[in-house]
């Protein structure tokens, strides 16, 4: 088996795939998302290239080839040749590596929670207006160690996160990332009396946002007839949080605290 690296242009890629004869069944969604990764100038050469067996067929890597052609752009790629016959039976077996694992492998405590944080930073800086799950929402494994480099600080807010999400029942990683995200916008403010209050709840009287948020939360996780209500998703978590901080932040009385799928995510009430 030989290998060596090569720049493939989309013409050379859609030549190679002519020669895919035996490969499993097209991922449009993984196709776009490598197309994405190369036009973003996040495509690597590494061990993983394109495969093909003695008799000259494709094994591995059409993904990647239709990738090329759709990001109609020239990459450069590890090819092997004179790959065994049988070889195919055994390729992509192993895991695919998701962010969780790269962040392990940086040596990153807490990695599962700390990629679900920064991701949810990534999706409000880039996607407020926008849905938060399913393929068109992915964030690729070099977005979310690009994000914890501009945002170290989103380490400190792991314990934040796991203790509103014990008072309140809001997802740990949504209440991590949003208490990040308001804590940096109002770096000139003390918010003691926010995380105070949420976490609490002591004290507060009605019309206050902080009891307002505390009681939607646990609406939203409490138990009916023996079942657990529906999980909320993070975006409506990560939307009724910073609601109910920008009310408490200008002062505002709230006497509703509500969530609607295709309302976009709030801008932060800033420092003035």
């Amino acid at each position: 088996m030989r290998s060596r690296v090569q720049t493939v242009t989309p013409k050379k890629a859609v030549e190679f795939l002519e020669r895919n004869t035996a490969n499993r069944p097209l991922s449009r969604r993984t196709v776009r998302e490598f197309a994405e990764a190369m036009r973003r100038g996040e495509w690597r050469v590494t061990h993983q290239g394109i495969a093909f067996d003695t008799g000259g067929a494709l094994v591995d890597g059409q993904h990647r080839l239709a990738a090329v052609v759709e990001a109609d752009l020239p990459v450069d790629m590890t090819i092997f040749t004179e790959v065994p016959e049988g070889a195919f039976d055994v390729l992509d077996t192993g895991r695919r590596r998701n962010a969780a694992d790269v962040l392990a492998i940086e040596g990153e405590k807490s990695a599962v929670m700390l990629a679900a944080m920064v991701r949810t930073v990534w999706l409000y800086e880039n996607r407020p207006e926008l849905n938060w799950s399913g393929g068109d929402a992915g964030v690729s494994n070099h977005q979310i160690v690009a994000t914890l480099e501009q945002h170290p600080k989103l380490r400190d807010y792991i314990g934040v996160g796991e203790q509103i999400a014990a008072a309140t029942g809001m997802i740990k990683s949504a209440a991590g990332a949003a208490s990040y995200l308001v804590a940096q916008a109002s770096r000139r403010r003390d918010l003691s009396a926010w995380f105070d209050g949420v976490v609490e709840g002591t004290g507060l009287v009605k019309g206050d946002p902080r009891l307002l948020f505390r009681r939607v939360m646990f609406a939203h996780t409490r138990k009916q007839a023996g079942q657990v209500m529906r999980r909320r998703e993070t975006r409506e978590h990560v939307t009724l949080y910073l609601k109910a901080f920008n009310a408490w932040a200008t002062g505002t009385h709230l006497t509703q605290l509500r969530y609607t799928p295709r309302e976009p995510v709030p801008p932060i009430a800033t420092d003035r």
